[in-house]
């Protein structure tokens, strides 16, 4: 067997492996294979000295699964116990650093949002206001006519005026809104562009 074909093969039988220990493995026995043959054997009788690449392989394999089957020890575990309790205030002041500055993040998103939807809530609000002051106005101003025409007329000309506002501060309302749902779609499209970003320089 050539040294190509008994790399080629134990490669393909140390395929379960990962790249860089598969790697390191073909390393070591093409060099081995390349000091045999600087010793003076030839190329078939190096590759043979070394063995066949099943019977490597499967040693090879066999080491591994007795690695990861092995327990841990006692002490290690004992070693990570301790390591935890005596770092805990190092450990547990990051922990707590990094839960505030999530919720700062959380805080501030809200706020932005809040911040956005100020204007056009305070409108809808003015508005509903209205609305229930010219009703009131008007049903009033019916009512007190009957004992004071004066003070009716004047309640009469509130709930107009009221109604006037309302029709104005609705009007805002909705054209605000509408100019405010695009702002928030921008704002939130922006965010998970930084998100975006974020996961990319992470990956």
């Amino acid at each position: 067997m050539k040294k190509d074909e008994f790399l080629s093969s134990l490669e393909r039988l140390l395929r379960s492996l990962k790249r860089e220990e598969r790697n390191r493995f073909l390393s070591y026995y093409a060099e081995m294979i390349e000091d045999y043959m600087e010793d003076g054997c030839e190329e078939e009788d190096a590759v043979q000295r070394i063995g066949s690449p099943g019977e490597i392989a499967q040693e090879i394999l066999s080491d591994r699964e007795e690695q990861s089957a092995r327990p841990t020890p006692t002490w290690m575990k004992i070693g990570v116990i301790v390591l935890l309790i005596l770092g805990s205030p190092l450990w547990g002041s990051l922990v707590l650093a990094a839960i505030c500055c999530a919720l700062a993040a959380v805080i501030a998103v809200m706020s932005a949002y809040v911040v956005i939807w100020c204007i056009p809530v305070v409108f809808g609000a003015c508005s509903v206001s209205s609305l229930v002051l010219a009703v009131v106005s008007t049903v009033g101003s019916v009512i007190i006519m009957f004992r004071d025409t004066a003070t009716g007329t004047v309640q009469m000309g509130i709930g107009i005026l009221s109604v006037g506002i309302f029709l104005v501060t609705a009007l805002l309302t909705w054209e605000l809104g509408k100019r405010f749902v695009g702002v928030t779609k921008k704002f939130s499209r922006w965010l998970a562009g930084l998100y975006q970003k974020r996961r990319g320089v992470r990956a």
